[in-house]
């Protein structure tokens, strides 16, 4: 029998873990798209109706809490799966439940400590008790919501959907590595900081990201890369992978909600060779062994340090380096393909335990 399943997802941006997971669908599952995450994006383009949204959230929210609601009761799905759901409020999902159909959070950032607008809102938070099972990336957050709001709870970690076909082009291109640091990432204060402290160190930074240029001066040590098309960056997906294995160190930041856990940067590095340097935290070390395989940092000093250590190594140290953490993460399965079945598993047992 057939799972049915109403999931989010965005046919304007298709680089998402929403497709990574959906991609991996297969045919015991009958799936649809929700469709009000597109919606308000596209109703927020113009400026007077984030303006509107801004002071009046409730107006838009309505119409997509309608639209929610509309759209689960023609596909009538046995199950829902809302990522994040900063779009909509909790009235939508009270009605959903009167429809018998079990309601799924899942959230890859903090549901209830909200780092920027990006990361969550109000209706994120009111929304907490409403949900059958909250699913989220660290077992760190889930253990929160388990005692703070008492609800069900299951953490899938973050994974990595470079395919076996990727990385073979990007291994039998056989790209010269560029022996400098690089961040691959939008910036903020926490990010800015840290390369500003890197680059008057002396330690030569590549950032790839949209609005840099604003808060970073260009010189010899710091190249501010542009972006090959207006929206998602990159002119195509192999060129991410491509970028997170030619320099000599690939750097990860944490925000707020990341401390003591990890991110998708933790394993998309690692799955295409690249070497890591990443803030330290046992989740992380569970994953991969410090020093042969990711590399860790405990504040700026330390960031420096590890920098400057990587940078100085020779080019065998490196290799064995790049062929550990890929092995690891190919031995270990941490690829999008076993995330999607284990969520398909709590799915099918969130269904079959139905009263």
């Amino acid at each position: 029998m057939k799972l049915r399943l109403l999931i989010s997802g965005s046919k304007r941006n298709t680089n998402t873990v929403s497709m990574f997971i959906c991609r991996n669908f297969d045919a015991t599952i009958e799936f649809e798209e929700l469709s009000f995450h597109d919606k308000f994006s596209w109703l927020l383009e113009p400026s007077w109706q984030r303006l509107i949204y801004r002071f009046f959230p409730g107006i838009l929210t309505s119409k997509m809490d309608r639209l929610f609601v509309d759209q689960v009761k023609k596909f009538k799905p046995q199950v829902v799966v809302v990522f994040k759901g900063s779009e909509i409020s909790k009235r939508s999902l009270i009605e959903i439940r009167k429809l018998d159909v079990k309601l799924v959070n899942y959230n890859f950032d903090h549901p209830f400590v909200h780092f920027s607008k990006g990361t969550g809102n109000k209706f994120v938070t009111e929304a907490i008790p409403y949900y059958d099972l909250h699913i989220s990336y660290s077992s760190l957050i889930a253990d929160q919501l388990t005692k703070r709001y008492r609800v069900p709870t299951a953490v899938i970690p973050f994974g990595f959907h470079l395919t076996d076909v990727e990385y073979s082009k990007v291994i039998h291109e056989g790209q010269q590595e560029i022996k400098e640091v690089c961040f691959v990432g939008n910036p903020d204060s926490i990010r800015i900081e840290l390369i500003q402290k890197l680059i008057k160190e002396s330690v030569p930074v590549n950032v790839y990201g949209f609005g840099w240029e604003h808060y970073l001066k260009l010189s010899e040590l710091l190249t501010v890369h542009k972006p090959r098309k207006p929206v998602s960056f990159w002119k195509d997906p192999l060129e991410f992978w491509k970028t997170l294995r030619r320099y000599r160190v690939q750097l990860n930041f944490f925000r707020p909600h990341n401390e003591g856990s990890h991110n998708l940067r933790t394993f998309e590095v690692p799955s295409v060779g690249g070497v890591l340097l990443t803030p330290d935290s046992d989740e992380q070390r569970f994953f991969f062994d410090d020093e042969s395989e990711i590399f860790y940092y405990t504040d700026a000093e330390s960031l420096i340090r590890q920098c400057k250590r990587l940078l100085a190594m020779n080019e065998n140290e490196i290799n064995v380096i790049r062929e550990n953490t890929r092995l690891r993460s190919i031995q270990q399965d941490y690829s999008y393909k076993r995330r999607t079945s284990d969520l398909i598993t709590l799915l099918n047992e969130l269904v079959s335990n139905h009263p």
